[in-house]
């Protein structure tokens, strides 16, 4: 099994894609994963079922997919997860192949809930340039620079963390959609490939895609806005330049991160806004059954 992590807005969606052309299957109706919008055309290629788990697991923790929820030690085994993780044997029982993508980035997060659950896995951590994440969520949900390069540091520290000593391929979006896209896309398929297994065709990834304004430049506009985020960003294009070899460096900045606390008003109305989501989340799924 393939699961794709890493910060909203920084190619997850691609990757999985990608994946899914090269083999390694996501689950669900074709029509639905490719059903994409303006700010996804070619499609979100997330397993609906998957999202859903995700959401209840940080909505039962205080928070939501931009709202840091409270990770308290062990938060993994929380007496009010035991339900999920239910629902979450029932979903895994049902995928049909070990060749399998799984995609949200809500997974960046949640994966300690998983991990216990699920065997020979593979992760593919997607990277982007924080301040076109920011641009990029601004647009999408009208979010601040601040806040946007609060969950970029908060996403890239957990996908880090959350995956040390697996097997793994960290991704940069710019080189997907870049010049050496042909390169990554190869990279991509002999990390996907079992020994013995055929190659399959390269995917075609559309130029129009590639519309960051920043790249790969290291901004002084980040240092402004977040030290920290400008700091890391840093760190991990020198990782990229190593070709990933060895990890210490990010690591340890990841470490130097503090995870936000939510303010107490802001989490009590996510605490009230919680029940009535699941309600209708739970009135949703009773139409599709």
């Amino acid at each position: 099994m393939t699961c794709v992590i890493g910060m909203h807005r920084s190619g997850t969606s691609l990757t999985a894609q990608l994946c899914h052309e090269l083999g390694w299957r996501v689950t669900g109706p074709e029509e639905f994963l490719r059903q994409g919008n303006r700010y996804n055309p070619q499609g979100y290629w997330e397993t609906s079922d998957l999202v859903t788990i995700n959401r209840r697991i940080l909505y039962a923790l205080g928070g939501d997919w931009h709202v840091a929820p409270h990770f308290r030690p062990q938060w993994e085994d929380a007496p009010e997860l035991v339900p999920l993780k239910r629902q979450a044997q029932a979903f895994i029982q049902q995928i049909p192949t070990p060749q399998a993508t799984w995609k949200d980035p809500r997974l960046t997060l949640t994966l300690p809930f998983w991990k216990p659950l699920i065997r020979d896995v593979r992760y593919i951590i997607c990277i982007r340039n924080p301040l076109d994440v920011a641009l990029s969520l601004y647009r999408r949900d009208h979010m601040t620079q601040e806040r946007a390069l609060t969950l970029w540091l908060l996403y890239t520290t957990q996908a880090l963390f959350n995956t040390q000593q697996t097997r793994r391929l960290v991704v940069f979006y710019e080189d997907l959609t870049g010049s050496s896209a042909k390169a990554q896309l190869e990279r991509l398929q002999a990390f996907l490939e079992k020994d013995g297994s055929s190659k399959m065709p390269l995917p075609v990834i559309h130029p129009e895609l590639g519309h960051g304004q920043y790249g790969l430049s290291s901004s002084g506009a980040i240092a402004q806005i977040s030290p920290l985020a400008h700091t890391m960003w840093t760190a991990l294009l020198n990782w990229r330049k190593q070709d990933f070899a060895l990890d210490h460096e990010v690591l340890e900045l990841a470490r130097s991160f503090q995870v936000p606390h939510t303010p107490w008003p802001t989490m009590q109305k996510y605490r009230l806004s919680f029940w009535m989501r699941l309600i209708k989340m739970q009135l949703w799924e009773g139409k599709r059954s």
